[in-house]
């Protein structure tokens, strides 16, 4: 296994929570999400993961821009296209708890 390290900007925070993992593994993608921690303070949890989705994103853009000098407008909007693409015609079974 290859797991990444926690990044350093959290450290300090005793309120810092793991809110996804992802895993490339049996080639698939293994996810383990902790849902419930937005619905329990009184939010709409999915609106929530929507902007979650949206920040990583975000974050994937800038990482690409940094390491290859890619424009983060056109990054964003690949993602878009794919992510849109994905939700209407899934590529792969969703399974799990």
């Amino acid at each position: 296994m290859k797991p990444l390290d926690p990044p350093n900007t959290i450290e300090g925070d005793p309120n810092a929570t793991e809110m996804l993992r992802l895993w490339a593994a049996h080639s698939k993608l293994n996810v383990a999400i902790n849902v419930g921690s937005y619905h329990e303070q009184g939010h709409d949890e999915a609106k929530a993961w929507g902007i979650i989705a949206a920040d990583f994103a975000k974050h994937v853009a800038r990482a690409l821009h940094q390491r290859y000098d890619e424009p983060q407008s056109e990054t964003i909007e690949k993602f878009r296209h794919s992510f849109l693409a994905e939700l209407e015609d899934w590529s792969s079974d969703v399974t799990g708890e």
